[in-house]
C-alpha cells in the first residue's frame, strides 16, 4: 500500500494505491473562471500516478464543491487529455454532489464515446463493486 499527497493550487489530491487499485480522493476549491485549466493539469498529475505505479484500475472520489463545466469546455478537457494513457484504465468516479449527477452522466457519455472504460457513480460502495466484479 503506498499513500501520499499532492498539493496544487486551491486542490488536493489524495492517492493510495493497493495492487491493483489506485484511489484518489479530489479535495479543495476550483475557481470556475480556472474550471478547465486547473481540472486538466490535476487529470495529469492523476495519469502520470496511474502509469508510475501500474494501476489496472482508478477510483476517484470527487469532493470538491464546484460545478461541471460547460460543453465547449468539456470538448476541449478530452482534448486535452487524450493520449494520457487514462483509456488503459478502468475509471469509475464518484461524484459528492448528487445535484450534479445528470451532468456527471453526460461527462460519462462523452468519456465511453471517446473509448475511456467509465462509470459515474453516487456512492463509494457501488463504485467499489463496479470495479472489482462489473463488465465494461
Amino acid at each position: 500500500m503506498t499513500r501520499d499527497t499532492l498539493s496544487g493550487g486551491s486542490y488536493r489530491l489524495e492517492f493510495d494505491y493497493q495492487a491493483p487499485l489506485l484511489t484518489v480522493r479530489l479535495l479543495g476549491e476550483v475557481a470556475a473562471e480556472k474550471n478547465l485549466e486547473t481540472t486538466r493539469e490535476y487529470w495529469q498529475h492523476i495519469a502520470d500516478r496511474v502509469s508510475a505505479c501500474g494501476a489496472d484500475a482508478l477510483l476517484v472520489l470527487d469532493a470538491l464543491p464546484g460545478e461541471v463545466m460547460g460543453d465547449a469546455d468539456l470538448v476541449r478537457f478530452f482534448n486535452g487529455v487524450a493520449g494520457l494513457g487514462l483509456d488503459r484504465v478502468r475509471i469509475a468516479y464518484v461524484e459528492a454532489r448528487t445535484d450534479q449527477m445528470p451532468r456527471i452522466e453526460y461527462v460519462e457519455q462523452l468519456a465511453l464515446e471517446r473509448g475511456y472504460r467509465i462509470r459515474m457513480f453516487a456512492n463509494e460502495p457501488e463504485a467499489r463493486l463496479w470495479l472489482r466484479y462489473g463488465g465494461d
